[in-house]
């Protein structure tokens, strides 16, 4: 719980103006001063969502995968200890465009953070790197890699349960320059890397924030299927992912679920850089846990209103139906068919909707070609249907 606590201390603090500073050259305190370039907009990246004990991590490289949703000449990485429970020192970091698996076209190119080639986190704080001369276009997968050094080593790190891109573990040596690294072993989650932006000319930043419906849990790996990645590509915009598998609206879920949505709003939503619209699907889990679509339609009219107040625009979405799985039985469809209700009816103040219910339900249950299989998550072939049911001129 302490570690969660950490982001709600920062938010009743008013850390979002004091999260542009740091408090030694690179030592991030908070979050990174700004370099130049710009102006930034983020093109990719995940929602951290807990710590874990590692063993200690030392002497070795990860290399993560992200996409981007928007092209620029230049681009910069946010890093992220967050719920971390001990620093984290990076004695160089690289970024490069993905060849394919591991490797990078080319010589990953060198980052750094106020001019130093190393960055230090302390436990809970974030980074953003200088600006790099790195082209990349919509649609473009980057490596990033991050070298721990035997110096210090890491009993714990800052993870994202469920990004659905493959991390790569390289031990023993510092592989941040190598194109074609020697792997030793994969993760199916990512760490640190919080999120790439990159110097586009305007705001054209989607957040879609939610649970696993839009993580997305029932996609295959590496193969940018979900909901999320389908309507940036018919968009046109970065589309961030800021799905967290197990969330919920109203309750903090720690390391089964990350802070609640309406405790990590400001920080997953209004914080995205270069944002302009949201999409929330959060609520499922709220409603298989118990809670009364009354709480949540109130939960959730309180978020349109703080997007609004931010200048964003807001789509809710309908709650697909999850008959046949866990704690969705006759109770939990009541409370799902008077929130749909609520959502279709305008009542939250939101720009518009989009009724994933409708998308991708047969009744109480997902239609069969769009059911993953264990009959909460979406396919591949759901996840689009859902892309297609957003209005993209309420974006």
């Amino acid at each position: 719980m302490g570690l969660i606590l950490h982001r709600y201390i920062k938010l009743a603090a008013g850390a979002l103006a004091a999260a542009l500073a740091i408090s030694a050259p690179a030592t991030a305190g908070t979050i990174a001063t700004c370099a130049p370039g710009g102006p930034w907009t983020q093109a990719g990246g995940y929602a951290i969502d807990h710590g874990m004990p590692v063993g200690p991590w030392s002497n070795m490289t990860l290399r993560e995968e992200v996409s981007t949703g928007l092209g620029g000449t230049q681009l910069r990485l946010h890093l992220s200890n967050e719920f971390a429970s001990d620093a984290v020192t990076f004695a160089h970091v690289s970024v490069g465009q993905q060849l394919n698996g591991a490797a990078t076209a080319g010589s990953p190119t060198a980052v750094t953070f106020n001019g130093s080639t190393s960055v230090t986190m302390a436990a809970g704080a974030e980074a953003t790197s200088d600006a790099v001369a790195l082209p990349t276009t919509p649609g473009e997968r980057l490596l990033v890699s991050l070298f721990i050094p035997s110096t210090a080593p890491v009993p714990t790190a800052n993870a994202h349960a469920y990004p659905i891109e493959t991390a790569f573990n390289i031990v023993g040596q510092d592989a941040t320059m190598m194109a074609s690294p020697p792997v030793n072993n994969t993760f199916g989650f990512e760490s640190y890397l919080a999120g790439v932006e990159t110097n586009s000319s305007s705001a054209q930043t989607v957040v879609a924030v939610g649970d696993s419906i839009t993580d997305t849990a029932g996609t295959p790996f590496d193969s940018d299927s979900r909901w999320s990645d389908y309507l940036s590509r018919r968009s046109g915009l970065a589309v961030i992912n800021e799905g967290i598998s197990g969330n919920q609206v109203l309750a903090d879920m720690g390391a089964n679920g990350g802070p609640s949505l309406q405790h990590r709003w400001q920080h997953d939503v209004l914080g995205i850089t270069g944002v302009r619209s949201v999409i929330d699907e959060g609520g499922i889990n709220d409603l298989r846990a118990g809670v009364s679509a009354t709480a949540l339609e109130s939960a959730q009219a309180a978020l349109v209103s703080s997007a609004h107040s931010a200048g964003l625009k807001v789509l809710l979405t309908t709650i697909t139906p999850c008959a046949g799985a866990s704690n969705c039985g006759s109770a939990f469809e009541t409370q799902r068919q008077a929130y749909n209700s609520w959502v279709r009816a305008g009542s939250s103040g939101a720009d518009g909707i989009a009724d994933f219910d409708a998308a991708v339900g047969a009744g109480s249950a997902l239609a069969g070609m769009y059911d993953d299989g264990g009959h909460i998550h979406p396919s591949a072939a759901g996840c689009l249907a859902m892309a297609n049911a957003v209005d993209i001129s309420k974006l």
